[in-house]
Formats: C-alpha cells, sequence, structure tokens
C-alpha cells in the first residue's frame, strides 16, 4: 500500500504536526509513505522520518496549472493508492481523484474553531466530501458537522484522536532566555487570535505582582502580520512584560523547552482536539488551559489540569498561581495525564485505527 499525505504547509501549526506524524508513523508500520506540502515547507521538515518521501508543489494559487499536472505525475509514477488529505488540501485532493481514478480519497477535518462551527462556510466542503471515501474527524462537534451539514453518511465517518510525537534531542539541552528565573510558563500555540495571547498576557501581568521573577515563553510560528505585531507591542512596551516574556518563534527543540518549564498553558478561545495540550502530557507539566474544544475531554474533566472559562484573564492567573502553590496536587495531576495521553492519545492506536479504514477502503478498488 502507498500512501500519501497532503497538506498546505509544513508551519508548526496542530494540522502540519498531525500530518508529519501520522506519515512517520505509517513508514514506521511499514508502508510506503509519501507526504507533500503542496504550497511550501516549514520548519517541520526537520521532523520528517528519513523513510517518509517528501514533496513539495508549490502551489501559488488554486488555479496553478503547472503544479498540479507536476504533482498528478508525481501520484501517478509513485502508483499512489490512497491520498491522505489534511484540512483545506481537500480540494487538490479531490482534483487529484478525479484525474487518478483508482486513488482512494481521506480526509482529516482538523478544523479548530470548533466554537464557530456555524460561520463555517458548507457549500465547497459538502460538494467535496462526496469525493471523500472517509472522513477522519478530531471531534464530536466535527463528527456532527459532517453528519447535520455535509450530509456525510456516518458509516464514513470516524473520530481520530489526535497524538504527540515530540522529537528529544540526543543533548536534552536547549538554550532558553532567563533559564535561571522561576517560575517558568510556557505557550506552545501558534501567534493567531484564536489562541487569545492577549488573555494570557492579562493574566500573566497578574501574576508577576506575586511573582516578580516569573518568565512566559510564547513558542509558535507567526505570520508577522497585525495579531503579531500588536503582541510583540505589548511585549515590548508593557513594564510587566518587558524582560519577562519572550516571542521564541518556531523552535525544534520543543520537547526540551517543556521540560525546562513549571506550567504549560493555553489561553485559547476555541480549539478543537489540541496537540500541544497533548505534548504538555507527554513531558509531565502541569496544566492550566481554557475549556474550549475538546480540552475537557483530554484533561478527563479537570482531573489532569485545570481548566478556566475562555476569556477570563483573571480566572487564567488564580488557577496559574494555585498550580505554583500547590506543587505535589500539580505533579499529581501531570503524572495522571501523562498516563491519560498514553492511554487515549498513543500514536499505535492512532496508527491501527488508520490502517483499518485504508485497508477497508483499498480492497473496493477495481481488480
Amino acid at each position: 500500500m502507498r500512501v500519501m499525505a497532503m497538506i498546505d504547509s509544513l508551519i508548526a501549526a496542530g494540522a502540519e504536526r498531525m500530518a508529519v506524524n501520522i506519515a512517520n508513523g505509517l513508514a514506521e508500520a511499514g508502508i510506503e509513505s509519501h507526504l507533500c506540502a503542496t504550497r511550501g515547507g516549514g520548519p517541520l521538515e526537520e521532523f520528517i522520518s528519513p523513510e517518509v518521501k517528501f514533496y513539495q508543489a508549490h502551489k501559488r494559487h488554486f488555479l496553478d496549472l503547472p503544479s498540479f499536472i507536476r504533482l498528478r505525475k508525481y501520484v501517478r509514477n509513485n502508483k499512489i493508492d490512497i491520498i491522505h488529505a489534511h484540512s483545506s488540501s481537500l480540494f487538490w485532493a479531490c482534483l487529484l481523484k478525479i484525474s487518478c481514478r483508482e486513488v482512494r480519497l481521506v480526509w482529516h477535518d482538523h478544523f479548530g474553531f470548533s466554537e464557530n462551527l456555524d460561520f463555517r462556510f458548507s457549500p465547497p466542503l459538502k460538494m467535496a466530501s462526496r469525493f471523500t471515501d472517509h472522513i477522519f474527524v478530531v471531534n464530536d462537534k466535527l463528527f456532527t458537522y459532517a453528519v447535520n451539514k455535509l450530509k456525510v453518511d456516518k458509516s464514513k465517518l470516524s473520530f481520530l484522536a489526535n497524538f504527540g510525537d515530540l522529537k528529544e534531542e540526543a543533548n536534552g539541552k536547549t538554550s532558553i532566555p532567563d533559564p535561571e528565573s522561576k517560575p517558568k510558563l510556557v505557550c506552545l500555540a501558534n501567534l493567531r487570535p484564536q489562541k487569545d495571547h492577549d488573555n494570557l498576557l492579562d493574566a500573566f501581568t497578574l501574576i508577576v505582582k506575586k511573582r516578580a521573577m516569573a518568565r512566559l515563553y510564547l513558542v509558535g510560528g507567526h505570520f508577522n502580520d497585525a495579531y503579531y505585531k500588536h503582541i510583540k507591542t505589548r511585549v515590548d512596551n508593557e513594564d510587566a512584560l518587558d524582560g519577562r516574556v519572550f516571542i521564541l518563534g518556531s523552535r525544534n527543540d520543543v520537547s526540551q523547552i517543556l521540560r525546562s518549564c513549571d506550567v504549560g498553558v493555553l489561553s485559547s478561545l476555541s480549539e478543537g482536539l489540541p496537540v500541544s495540550l497533548l505534548e504538555y502530557g507527554m513531558t509531565e507539566l502541569p496544566v492550566v488551559c481554557t475549556d474550549v474544544g475538546d480540552s475537557s475531554f483530554v484533561l478527563d474533566r479537570g482531573r489532569c489540569g485545570e481548566l478556566v472559562p475562555a476569556a477570563d484573564s483573571t480566572a487564567l492567573a488564580e488557577a496559574i498561581l494555585k498550580v505554583l502553590a500547590n506543587r505535589e496536587e500539580a505533579r499529581t495531576k501531570a503524572e495522571a495525564f501523562k498516563k491519560r495521553v498514553g492511554e487515549y492519545f498513543s500514536k499505535d492506536e492512532a496508527i491501527r485505527k488508520i490502517l483499518i479504514v485504508y485497508n477497508s477502503i483499498n480492497g473496493k478498488k477495481k481488480v
């Protein structure tokens, strides 16, 4: 079986990390695994297994015919059986299926604005979903959306939990500003409005009133857009933040950064099933997270970490201070979270479920 994952780019974001994780996991399972970034690469390229064949299509726009023809040639030359399209790469994947009739198509819907599904534009997704052989969704809301809005038969749908697959550096060391200062907080999230870094910065302003040596590390990619410039302006100009908050950008030593910190925070307005949260768990990091998307499910309704309302900086600050003041309780919850991640969000279980679907739909090919 030959499988090609498709994703728009390899920026360090949740859907992109899952595309790489799945491609690597398939290769480990003995599947001929290909990974296509339709627009371009990114920092996650470093994490692609040597066993995975990587292709960049360099798509400039949707109607970039030369790029599409080269991609179709790649699919045909490599005799791809299944295309596993992540997020918006679905649309080019549909065109590939139309022009390569023996190809089977799986769509992986990672849509992160799960609290705003009513505003998601459905018609093109409804049309494209008709070409899919199976659809994976990352939470129950997306399952319901696919049934009710996209009119997808339930037999073609399944829930697939995200999973983490952190790379450990050989020397286990990392370089971060002010490494001796404590406590150290980390937020692993791209700088996008959905992640509500303003809420986190407001909470941190309250925290430093009681913990003057606290430091906050923002780890994740940005697009040098208005949101990034707004957050950077706050960090550089507000007295409580300047010299205490560090925008580290995309990093390839995420595991080491997490292990060097005391609390992992997510302050999002909306989420699907956040991979960052799973990576906090893998490193046994105490967690404070807004109660959005499937965060409550991941944290076992607060038994494995602290849940707070979204857009409430006071509640967020109080929860972080609680974790810092109750180290034994925080450690117990972090240990339970690591165990839960291993049991319910493991790579091996996800790959097993994926292969069951692949084998089912691949068996329907005409001989």
